[in-house]
Formats: C-alpha cells, sequence, structure tokens
C-alpha cells in the first residue's frame, strides 16, 4: 500500500470527519472546517492511501512572536486511524511539517499533549520533540 502525505482538499472532508469523529468525537461541519482552519496560517495535513481514503491528520498553525521575534509552527491536533497505528504514519506526517517548518522559515514545532497519552509522548520524543517544563492553565467561561 502507498501512502502519501499532502494538504487537505475539499473533496476529503468525509474522510476527515470520520477520523475526527473517530478519535475526538468531533461534529464539525465542512463550511466552518474549511472556513477556519484552511486560512494563510493554518492548514491540515493528510496522510492518504492509493484510494485517497484519510488515514491521519495535523492541524498547523504558524503563529508569530513579536516580543521575542520568531515564528512557531504549533500542531493543534493530531490523529491516524486506530488500525493503522504503528505503520509510520504519524512518522511520514511530522517528517512533513517539518518540511513545512523550515520552508515557512519557523524556529520550532510546538504540541501540547494530554498527561494520559504516554504512547503519544513515546513517539513525540522519538521524532526529536523534548518536553517543556511548563504548566497549562485554562479558565473554563460560561457560554451565553
Amino acid at each position: 500500500m502507498e501512502i502519501i502525505t499532502r494538504y487537505y482538499t475539499m473533496s476529503d472532508y468525509e474522510g476527515l470527519f470520520e477520523l475526527l469523529n473517530s478519535i475526538y468525537n468531533s461534529n464539525i461541519d465542512k463550511q466552518m472546517l474549511e472556513e477556519n482552519y484552511i486560512t494563510d496560517k493554518r492548514s491540515i495535513i493528510l496522510a492518504v492511501d492509493e484510494k485517497n481514503h484519510v488515514l491521519g491528520c495535523v492541524f498547523t498553525e504558524i503563529q508569530d512572536d513579536y516580543v521575542r521575534p520568531s515564528r512557531i509552527l504549533f500542531i493543534t491536533y493530531v490523529a491516524v486511524k486506530e488500525s493503522y497505528r504503528r505503520a509510520g504514519i504519524g512518522r511520514m506526517l511530522i517528517r512533513k511539517i517539518e518540511e513545512i517548518c523550515r520552508s515557512e522559515n519557523c524556529s520550532a514545532i510546538e504540541l501540547t499533549s494530554a498527561d494520559f497519552r504516554r504512547n503519544a509522548h513515546v513517539f513525540y520524543e522519538c521524532m526529536g520533540f523534548t518536553k517543556k517544563k511548563t504548566t497549562v492553565f485554562i479558565k473554563e467561561m460560561e457560554m451565553k
């Protein structure tokens, strides 16, 4: 089976929706996805097979830091179909992100990951990521 990485296109919505729903329980509609995640600074990279079935994805956002002049490529979501994990798809996606990082003149790639995702942490470390000694704080707000 041949697997390639490429940018999301409008015809990929159904396959991406299925993947995001199975992993994140997401019900994002096509219009919202394409209006909010396909911009100058945001993109979606897919891993697809020869029949264009979506096997994995990475959502990215380029963030400019004006205080310490630099650009960071931030990974907001990573997903690989469960039946295709440990098949090199995550590695292919991260390598593609590294190419984009260089071409966009970004100084680093960052992501966050929940404490319980130990297998993902091992994977990220194998890909050259290091764990920062920071803590994420969040304040949930009531929606009107």
